[in-house]
């Protein structure tokens, strides 16, 4: 328990003191009429990114928060070039584990993200000004919002996702649209036993924003070696060992929607094979 509360205030006093400085920046970004005035502010807010990973990060070193066995293939450090990073997802911890191991190997990491989170103190504002796209989630809804919220959705990662070309960015894309449970996998009948099956919605939307920008594109398998740890029982120390597996991949033959889906399924079975061979290997 002290343990959990030491790392909060620590983590609240980094994230007030990145976010003044950002906030500032921010504001004086939105003050410029003119598009190409605005985008030498990239840089130095990024930085603010940098600043809060390398501080998480240390404390998760220096407190050993949680072991994460890390296997990169040699030629996936570049920061500077543009990629997109597909990965699962089964919690939180996900996103801290691949911001702190790509911190030094790629460009700063985005990501979508649910609207909700924008009323998170300091951090929605931040994430809003550093260009996270803030999408609604349309799963399980009637037909008619969905279809109206997606549209919604498409405007915003056209609109924010334009940002993504004014420097070097990594874009992180959690393709099966929220975070694993073996209920979601028998619910939505999966055709994987690790995985639920991905959406490519979001895919094609990155393709097509990043166009001839993109370099590359990793594919990253995070995986737990036990219960999947909630952000808590990160903070406390209780989150089991993980092992992150990272490969550069080919990228789609088309961002047409088809070859799109069939690229996913094809990297979404090989992933799938991995995760089983892994667990089987753990037991």
């Amino acid at each position: 328990m002290f343990l959990g509360l030491f790392v909060i205030v620590v983590v609240g006093v980094n994230t007030v003191l990145v976010c003044t400085p950002l906030f500032l920046l921010g504001l004086l970004r939105l003050a410029i009429p003119l598009a190409a005035w605005r985008r030498p502010f990239a840089y130095p807010m990024d930085l603010v990114i940098d600043a809060w990973v390398s501080v998480f990060g240390g404390l998760i070193h220096l407190l050993r928060l949680i072991e994460v066995e890390e296997d990169f293939q040699p030629d996936t450090s570049d920061r500077r070039s543009w990629q997109m990073i597909v990965s699962n997802h089964q919690s939180w911890v996900d996103i801290l584990i691949l911001q702190k191991a790509f911190r030094h190997r790629t460009p700063v990491l985005k990501f979508f993200t649910k609207r909700e989170l924008i009323w998170l103190p300091f951090v929605g504002l931040a994430m809003w000004f550093l260009g996270f796209p803030y999408v609604y989630r349309t799963g399980n809804k009637p037909s008619e919002v969905a279809t109206a919220q997606r549209e919604i959705n498409e405007a915003v990662m056209q609109r924010e996702g334009s940002r993504f070309l004014d420097k070097p960015v990594a874009v992180i894309n959690f393709v099966e649209g929220t975070r694993f449970t073996e209920t979601k996998r028998v619910t939505r009948n999966s055709p994987y036993r690790q995985l639920l099956a991905p959406r490519r919605g979001g895919t094609v939307q990155v393709l097509s924003i990043l166009g001839e920008k993109l370099d590359s594109v990793i594919n990253a398998t995070i995986q737990y070696h036990g219960d999947v740890p909630g952000f808590w029982d990160l903070l406390t120390g209780r989150a089991t060992k993980a092992t992150l597996i990272v490969r550069q991949v080919a990228k789609p033959a088309s961002n047409e929607a088809n070859d799109v889906g069939l690229w996913l399924d094809e990297l979404w079975q090989a992933k799938d094979k991995t995760l089983i061979e892994n667990r089987a290997i753990q037991s």
